[in-house]
């Protein structure tokens, strides 16, 4: 048993040793550092949030709210397809929607690409709607093959395919007379969105099937965006912008910077205070703390986390929170040599198994309040939610894990399994900790 902790503590400072080279160097041309793997949130790396407001609806109670997730989905799926950097949108009270676009230079172009009220239609030159949004059920980009070029591709669910195909072999038979007012020739089809004509391909056949192309001599950036506004449908309501704010990247920039340079010296002085307060136990304690937070960020990373100020805060209030759970089972160490006697070996192990029922409770009832913010909350305070979560998991790993494994070694140590070097003088009175 004493070889097999031994191996784990010398594991254990290898991978800490070499995890956290890597997290700073990254590992050659294969791993990159970390900073290149996590995704920065709007308050640290800039851009642009707008908030929009459900307009003309008489929906209350579940159906507003029904109404709302709706939307939601439609404005997610269309921010995600216009490849914009980590973009967040949630629902704000019962009928507002926030979307957040870190990341984004041009604000009007970031707005202008989520669409006010997003309404899609497809109409013939004589003022008639074919088909709405709702009714395509994808677009995408291909090559053009007959020319230079790309092409849109479309297709329809059946009812559309049908009205398409009416559309289309009315306009080839000549049925259909232009309108003034709608501005398009005879032959071609008006792709409206938000009242603006953003397409009008002409009709040269008939279109069966529920399948057709647009072609433009579209270059490859002018079709994709086109295809991304044609899938994001149309949405269920329609929305008017109340409020628009810019994150400057330099604003964001200074808040990382101090955010992180917090960070590392509130690690330091809870090292230096753990090591005075406690020596040798304070070393396991470290020890175990910069396993926490190698593995914490790795996690962020590998999981796709978007770090915000708020997420910041949690992760620090987290680091607490993991010392808390050294400290409560050095306290019962320390109970079991003051008040029962024992030596560090056995009062190491005793002080472990009693504490961990306490430490359990306090982390598992703060992991509750996570939750319950993670479920009830929105934006920022969901992302507090997360790494604060997320902190609580990692803490009771190494608290019990790691910590347990190197004062179990220090304990039988004949050299380290002192009462001095555990705090506790020799007349068994423990030594004040700070």
């Amino acid at each position: 048993m004493k070889n097999t902790r031994l191996i784990a503590a010398v594991l254990i400072v290898i991978l800490l040793i070499g995890g956290w080279y890597t997290t700073i160097f990254g590992a050659g041309d294969k791993v990159a550092p970390l900073k290149d793997h996590i995704k920065l949130g709007l308050d640290l790396q800039g851009g642009v949030y707008v908030v929009l407001e459900a307009q003309d609806t008489d929906a209350t109670g579940t159906e507003l709210a029904a109404l709302m997730n709706q939307t939601q989905s439609v404005i997610e799926k269309r921010v995600n397809e216009m490849g914009l950097s980590n973009p967040v949108v949630s629902i704000e009270g019962e009928d507002r929607i926030r979307v957040e676009l870190p990341g984004v230079k041009d604000a009007e172009d970031a707005i202008e690409s989520i669409g006010k009220t997003a309404q899609l239609s497809f109409m013939t030159a004589d003022g008639n709607i074919i088909v709405d949004g709702g009714n395509v059920k994808n677009a995408g980009v291909a090559i053009n093959q007959q020319g230079a070029g790309y092409v849109v591709t479309l297709e329809f669910d059946s009812e559309g395919a049908k009205a398409f195909e009416s559309a289309t072999k009315a306009i080839v038979s000549g049925e259909i007379v232009a309108d003034e007012e709608t501005g398009l020739p005879a032959e071609c089809i008006g792709i409206v969105l938000d009242d603006e004509m953003i397409s009008y391909p002409a009709v040269s056949n008939v279109i069966t099937g529920g399948n057709c192309q647009i072609e433009g001599n579209f270059n490859q950036e002018d079709a994709t965006y086109l295809s991304a506004l044609i899938r994001g449908g149309a949405l269920p309501v329609e929305l008017t912008e109340v409020q628009t704010s810019i994150v400057g990247p330099t604003l964001g920039l200074n808040s990382l910077q101090q955010s992180i340079t917090a960070g590392i010296v509130g690690i330091i002085l809870v090292i230096i205070i753990m090591l005075i307060g406690y020596r040798i136990m304070g070393l396991a304690a470290s020890i175990a703390l910069l396993v926490y937070c190698l593995a914490y960020l790795w996690i962020l990373a590998t999981f796709g986390t978007v770090l915000t100020l708020p997420g910041i805060a949690g992760m620090i209030l987290s680091v607490g929170m993991a010392v808390d759970a050294n400290v409560i089972i050095f306290a019962r160490i320390k109970e079991e040599v003051r008040e029962n006697g024992k030596t560090i070996r056995v009062a190491t192990t005793q002080g472990f198994k009693r504490a961990l029922a306490t430490v359990l409770d306090s982390q598992i009832t703060t992991l509750i309040a996570g939750v319950a913010l993670f479920q009830f909350g929105s934006g920022d305070v969901r992302g507090f939610a997360v790494t604060l979560m997320i902190g609580i998991v990692l803490s009771i790993i190494t608290a019990t894990v790691v910590t347990n494994v190197f004062l179990q070694g220090f304990a039988e140590s004949k050299v380290l399994g002192t009462k001095k070097l555990f705090g506790i003088k020799e007349n068994r009175k423990v030594k004040e900790a700070l």
